[in-house]
């Protein structure tokens, strides 16, 4: 379970949350919703150990995850928006440099089924600069064939559908139903509640706003 106690973060002079509490079962999927400006992506980013805390702490097993971020980002997959895709090199060149960057093996074999994972297999030589907003998302979605091959035991996603087409959210969704088999979490920032079939957690950042925290 982690838990988020007292969260107060800043943007600036803008503070997103404050004291914000509330708790994210493991093994499950947790969708983060709420209106533009809500703080979705913040959250997320927070609990990948990338923006700050002002205040408050985030546990996982009553032990703070904030302790040693190093540690942390080796059990979790972050994507966000951006995608993360260098646009001088090709979709396989980007998941080569990603892996190489976790550390992980960057075998051939391995760089080809993730790809296939997500059905752009075909598309591995084609530079990011020629790829239509659907292909960089499954590009940079292939990342998480790399669950089932390395520990990780959190997706931490903002956004993961948009842009894919039908046969493309059914192939996520099976992602996501194989990695739950593995114990894994799942924890998406998304407008969309038809994201999946399978049942999972709200969190809605809306009623923050109707408290006026920003």
């Amino acid at each position: 379970m982690i838990n988020l106690e007292n969260l107060t973060i800043q943007r600036g002079s803008r503070t997103i949350f404050s004291d914000f509490n509330s708790v994210i079962e493991t093994g499950l999927v947790t969708i983060i919703k709420g209106e533009n400006g809500s703080g979705k992506s913040t959250l997320l980013r927070a609990l990948a150990g990338f923006t700050p805390l002002e205040n408050g702490k985030i546990k996982l097993n009553k032990k703070s995850i904030l302790l040693s971020t190093a540690e942390w980002s080796q059990k979790l997959i972050f994507i966000d928006t951006k995608n993360g895709l260098s646009t001088d090199l090709t979709i396989i060149e980007n998941l080569k440099f990603w892996v190489g960057i976790k550390g992980w093996s960057t075998s051939e074999e391995n760089l080809k089924k993730a790809l296939k994972s997500v059905n752009i297999d075909k598309y591995a030589n084609l530079f990011i600069s020629q790829c239509s907003e659907g292909l960089k998302k499954r590009a940079a979605l292939a990342r998480l064939y790399y669950s089932f091959i390395n520990k990780i035991d959190f997706w931490i996603l903002d956004e993961p559908t948009n842009e894919l087409d039908q046969p493309s959210r059914i192939l996520f969704q099976q992602l996501i139903s194989s990695f739950l088999k593995q114990k894994g979490t799942v924890i998406i920032a998304s407008h969309d509640l038809n994201i999946l079939e399978k049942k999972f957690n709200i969190i809605d950042l809306t009623l923050l706003n109707k408290r006026n925290i920003k």
